[in-house]
């Protein structure tokens, strides 16, 4: 009852070495601003403190990011 089911496991650490790698084909400056935000909870103000910029440009490069990270995503799967 803990653990999943072997192709369970064996699907989610596809899907997630496909987001990993995803996301590192990211442009740096697109991945850095994703990565504070989604993994870290990191707030646009937090961000824009941090990587000392703008929040419009933070709030920009996160749309900018997601856009990129769902197209490719998108264009892996479409392949695999």
């Amino acid at each position: 009852a803990g653990s999943p089911a072997p192709d369970a496991a064996l699907l989610e650490k596809a899907d997630k070495e496909m987001l990993h790698l995803t996301l590192d084909a990211l442009p740096v400056e697109y991945r850095e601003v994703l990565v504070m935000r989604e993994l870290e909870g990191l707030s646009y103000k937090g961000i824009a403190e941090v990587a000392e910029l703008p929040i419009g440009t933070v709030m920009s490069r996160l749309a900018r990011a997601r856009e990129q990270l769902r197209q490719g995503l998108l264009a892996r799967l479409q392949r695999g």
